[in-house]
This record gives structure tokens, C-alpha cells and sequence, in this order.
């Protein structure tokens, strides 16, 4: 009875994958989070700190995630437990049990006032760390929440929201908003450029027509920064 539910539960994790990579994800490599170690806090805030950082890998839409109550009924009925898995075979055979193609692990640590992240990803099939995230905070636990959203986001090779970095106190790329007013004076000088060339144009054939001699304005001066040249130019 035991070996049937366990079958069962695997019939229908294999089925929510299968139904995910038909809905236009099968570029998504599927993945699952063990529980980080903690040391220097306690087991409960080093669970809630795995929790969050797994549900910021699902909002990052770069991973097929596991859940979480899925993941402990199989290794519940093979017998294995993940506060006891701590090296990167053992992390790896959960991954093949699983089915999964990618394994994160870690660890939470405190030191005085500081705390510590450590969180890396693998390959399931090789073993082979593919990408590894560290980072160091100061302040009250409850700031770790959003430090390992942004974890959530490096391991997968993505920049962070603009809130989260923000909540972060870290200050977002600026190149986006310095390059808008460049094009926009470029664009600015060539529309005055050739309303000022229209309006002489017009001005010179009337005179023309009168007999007299005509003398054109001088354009302004192109701007000095800006992507536009006049003539193709790169």
C-alpha cells in the first residue's frame, strides 16, 4: 500500500511537470529547494528564510519549482530527511528521486550583529555548481526577507526588481533614464532644423519672385551629445 502511494504521489508531480513544459515552458529547467542550514539562528526562522526564497524563485518565471508539500511526501516515503542532507551527493540523489534537473542549497550564519547568506545552484545529472550567491547583512533578522528575495533573483541570472533593491537600500542602474533626454534633444534639433529650413525656403523663392537677393539664415548648431548625425554617420 505504502509503494503505491508512493507511485502515485510520483504519477502526479511527473504530470504537473508535463503539464507545465505543454504550456509553453519547456525552455524552464525544473528545480527544487532544500532547507538551508542555520547557524547562529534557529531552525524555524532558517525554514522561513527557504520558504521565502523558494517563492521568489517562482516569481522570477526562470524555474519550474517543485512545491514545497510535494518535495516532503517523496522524500518522506523513501526515507529521507532534509535536515540530515547536507552534502552536494546527497543533494543531488533528492534531485534525481525528484526528478528535478536543478538543486539549491545553503546556509543562514550569524556573526556578532551580521548575517551571512550562502546559497548555490546545480546541476542534478553532473554535480556541477553552475552558479553560487553570497551575501552579507547587518541589521535585524526581518531585513534577511529581502535579501533573500534578491538572492532569489541573482541565482537565476536576473537583476532584481526596482522595489526590492530599493527596500534593499541599493540604488537601481540610472543608463535607462540618462540615455532618454540625449535622444531627446537630438530629435529636437533636427525638428527645428528643418522647420527653420522650410521657413526659409519659402522666404527665398518669394524673394526670388520680387527680383531681390536673399540671404539665408544660418541653421543652429547641432546638439553635442545624442545619438543623431547628419549624413548616416555612426
Amino acid at each position: 500500500m505504502k509503494r503505491i502511494q508512493q507511485y502515485f504521489i510520483l504519477a502526479i508531480l511527473s504530470s504537473c511537470l508535463v503539464a507545465q513544459v505543454n504550456d509553453g515552458s519547456q525552455a524552464k529547467p525544473t528545480a527544487a529547494v532544500l532547507d538551508f542550514e542555520g547557524s547562529g539562528i534557529t531552525t524555524q526562522e532558517a525554514q522561513v528564510l527557504t520558504q521565502r526564497l523558494g517563492s521568489e524563485l517562482v516569481q522570477t518565471d526562470a524555474l519550474i519549482m517543485v512545491e514545497r508539500n510535494q518535495m516532503s511526501e517523496i522524500m518522506e516515503e523513501q526515507g529521507f530527511q532534509q535536515s540530515g542532507c547536507t552534502s552536494a551527493e546527497c543533494a543531488a540523489e533528492i534531485g534525481a528521486l525528484l526528478g528535478v534537473q536543478k538543486m539549491i542549497t545553503g546556509s543562514f550564519g550569524k556573526i556578532g550583529n551580521s548575517y551571512t547568506i550562502e546559497a548555490r545552484m546545480f546541476a542534478v545529472e553532473t554535480g556541477e555548481t553552475e552558479k553560487t550567491v553570497s551575501k552579507t547583512y547587518k541589521g535585524e533578522v526581518d531585513g534577511l526577507l529581502t535579501q533573500i528575495q534578491i538572492v532569489a533573483w541573482e541565482l537565476v541570472g536576473l537583476q532584481a526588481p526596482q522595489d526590492l533593491l530599493a527596500k534593499a537600500g541599493i540604488q537601481p542602474p540610472m543608463e535607462e533614464v540618462a540615455e532618454a533626454p540625449k535622444k531627446k534633444s537630438g530629435s529636437k534639433w533636427f525638428r527645428n532644423t528643418l522647420i527653420l529650413l522650410v521657413l526659409a525656403g519659402g522666404g527665398a523663392y518669394a524673394a526670388m519672385q520680387a527680383g531681390g537677393d536673399v540671404d539665408l539664415p544660418e541653421p543652429p548648431d547641432p546638439p553635442t551629445s545624442g545619438m543623431f548625425m547628419i549624413g548616416g554617420g555612426k
